[in-house]
């Protein structure tokens, strides 16, 4: 162990070793079950929620995700494997594992993942020093009983050609790379070499201390993507034509592998489920799974496009991921193959049942281990209402205007975690903490200061908790902020948060009860453009029309076309309503993932939109605006909405400073309004100080 303490830090030891929090360690508290170290979103005891339930003892609610599977020689502690998920500002510019990558890594692992899936393509495998920190990284997923993972995403180059990695470009429905800056078909003896260079390659893993390898073969990015595709795969020798041909390259590729590595070092294949129109058929995936029984061990079965693989609430049904059915199809064909269906798995009941009933062998994740980092802690322990609900917002994968920064909506600490822990200290003594408002910044606040020991009494002056957060009852495709904002109410009801509903709070109140901090989280205010006619009866802001949408004419016309605008005019078309949406911008709600599908709208019919249209006024039953052109145009509107932003309560905020010791403000009433991520890390991080 005092091997594994030099590589790990004393801190991130102690957390692997099951002292959660910074207050734990200074108390020597442990918990009673595995805990995980620290990951990039690790959960100390100011961010463990559901604290109040934690028993400690191991339950048998999900013992079927969580029974061991054997798979030839190998045996893998459960049903729940990691994809490749590492947040990409983890690693610096270094050539070799990042501190806060080796501390990601190891959280995954003691989250309890029976597999952890990694990328090395960035690191330096010529440097001694490089493989050094690697078989550090393995050695820390083994030490929790998990095994290592690799993409196999390069290659040795095959001799006499220039080519770098598995994502030649497709051209003209071939498989083809570039040569000298021509495209051209690639040639038998190239792919029988590029197959050799990857079988090299895992081998240098496997001496790393990887214990199986990932082949990439979804999305039509790799070649053996396209080998697998009838509409693009148009070759006529053996490599091309029937179904058995196509499959040849992966069968080719796994005889490498294991002549090089042996029969126990498994392989993973990440396959399309199906294909659109023209490609291949779930038919045809199983026709694949007979081919590669003995040399695929694991079928991990994504959708077909990237808002399939990466479901939000705009694409996806609760409790109905879209690719258990891929793997119930290899299931009931009789394949002996692992089946691993991806995008969309986190809920451990859901979870459970699919494995309980046969439809899947193994559940493959990523946002579950990154938005909840004791994933793993609440499924041994029976606690799945517990678990963080991932929100499906998808900036865990990037921000598109912000390249490099990922984030997590409900995972504070993502990105950050290895930076600011050490400045997160327990606090002096128990104390008396206020928190004002009863939105999610607020929720989330009174969480995070309840654990840390303080005695906390939360005030909201509405009779319902949930704050902006409670619109998310209305529309259908909002039910991942549903979900959160149902699990927040339920933590705070459970973690013994005094709660004062209908109590609106005021600083002499405050000041006279002798609070030791007080955080404000009053929230944020429409913004009200000034536009003739906006004060009408038939105009309306757009929080205001859930629930209240049967108050609304015929035809609707929204003004104000980013995310809140545009799903207040989803919403209502929902409801019967014939919309048209107006915004200034030049696309409608703009998108911040980088995997984010946000077009629902786009199947409505009674939904539309004009872009770069500048509202004007609002009068006899119609909105007047100035399209791109600068043209005066009008749109029919029996009633208007409007949504130009939301102003902060900064000036009622800051009535409540000097009321106690410690005063805050967080979430819409500090940042900028309607973001869940922001409110959550203002929270977080405003009551980690008390």
């Amino acid at each position: 162990m005092s091997l594994f303490r030099s590589f790990m830090g004393r801190r991130q030891f102690l957390v692997a070793a099951g002292v959660t929090s910074t207050s734990a360690l200074a108390l020597n508290r442990l918990t009673g079950i595995v805990d995980p170290a620290l990951q990039a979103g690790v959960a100390g005891a100011s961010e463990r929620s559901g604290a109040a339930g934690a028993s400690g003892a191991f339950s048998s609610r999900y013992s079927h995700l969580l029974s061991p599977i054997k798979i030839g020689n190998v045996v893998l502690k459960n049903r729940m494997t990691a994809t490749r998920s590492l947040p990409s500002h983890l690693q610096g510019p270094e050539t070799f594992p990042s501190d806060a990558v080796m501390t990601h890594v190891a959280g995954v692992a003691g989250n309890g993942a029976a597999v952890v899936t990694l990328s090395l393509e960035n690191y330096d495998l010529d440097n001694s020093g490089v493989k050094n920190y690697i078989t550090r990284l393995t050695d820390m997923i083994h030490f929790y009983g998990a095994k290592a993972n690799v993409c196999l995403t390069q290659f040795q180059e095959p001799r006499g050609y220039s080519i770098s990695d598995i994502t030649p470009p497709v051209w003209k429905g071939q498989m083809r790379y570039f040569m000298f800056g021509e495209a051209k078909e690639m040639p038998v003896n190239m792919i029988k070499e590029m197959n050799e260079g990857f079988a090299k390659k895992a081998k240098i893993y496997q001496d790393l201390g990887f214990d199986m390898a990932c082949v990439y073969m979804s999305y039509r990015s790799s070649i053996f993507a396209c080998s697998l595709s009838p509409s693009l795969n148009k070759r006529t020798d053996q490599y091309g034509g029937s179904t058995e041909n196509r499959a040849r390259i992966v069968i080719e590729l796994c005889q490498a592998i294991k002549k090089a590595c042996g029969k126990d070092f498994l392989i993973e294949a990440q396959v399309t489920g199906e294909e659109e129109s023209g490609g291949y058929t779930i038919d045809d995936l199983v026709k694949y799974a007979k081919l590669w029984e003995g040399y695929v061990d694991i079928l991990q079965l994504r959708g077909w496009d990237l808002p399939s693989s990466h479901p939000m609430g705009y694409n996806s049904k609760k409790g109905s991921p879209v690719t258990i059915r891929y793997a119930e199809a290899v299931k009931k064909s009789g394949v002996k193959i692992v089946t691993a269906p991806v995008g969309g798995y986190q809920d451990l009941d859901l979870n459970e049942e699919f494995i309980a009933n046969g439809k899947t062998d193994m559940i493959a994740m990523a946002r579950a281990f990154i938005c909840d980092p004791e994933y793993g802690q609440k499924a041994y322990g029976g606690r799945g209402e517990d678990v963080t609900p991932c929100i499906l917002c998808n900036k865990c994968h990037g921000n598109i205007h912000s390249p490099g920064l990922d984030v997590c909506s409900v995972n504070p600490r993502i990105g950050i975690a290895c930076k600011v822990e050490g400045m997160i200290t327990p606090p002096a003594r128990p104390g008396k903490v206020a928190v004002i408002g009863g939105g999610p910044a607020g929720m989330k606040a009174a969480l995070v200061a309840a654990e840390r020991g303080h005695k906390v009494t939360l005030y909201e002056k509405g009779d319902t908790l949930g704050g902006l957060l409670k619109h998310a009852d209305f529309a259908t495709f909002q039910w991942p902020l549903k979900e959160y904002k149902d699990y927040l109410i339920r933590q705070v009801k459970k973690a013994g948060i005094k709660l004062f509903l209908g109590a609106e709070a005021t600083p002499e109140m405050i000041k006279a009860k002798k609070y030791d901090a007080v955080l404000v989280a009053v929230g944020a205010e429409p913004v009200i453009p000034n536009i003739p006619g906006s004060d009408g009866s038939n105009v309306y802001k757009a929080l205001e029309v859930f629930g209240n949408e049967k108050a609304l004419g015929k035809d609707v016309v929204v003004i104000g076309g980013d995310q809140i605008g545009a799903e207040t005019g989803m919403y209502l078309a929902e409801k019967g309503h014939t919309v048209t949406v107006l915004t200034g911008s030049k696309e409608l709600m703009k998108s911040e993932g980088s995997h984010q599908d946000i077009d629902l709208y786009k199947d409505m019919k009674n939904f539309s939109y004009i872009t770069e249209a500048i509202a004007k006024g609002i009068s006899g039953g119609k909105v007047t605006y100035t399209d791109a052109e600068g043209k005066e145009k009008s749109v029919r509107a029996d009633s208007v909405v409007i949504y130009a932003g939301l102003k902060p309560r900064q000036d009622e905020a800051m009535k409540f400073s000097g009321s106690a010791p410690r005063f805050f403000t967080i979430g819409d009433c500090y940042a900028v309004g309607g973001m869940v991520q922001a409110c959550t890390r203002t929270a977080f991080a405003a009551a980690s100080q008390i």
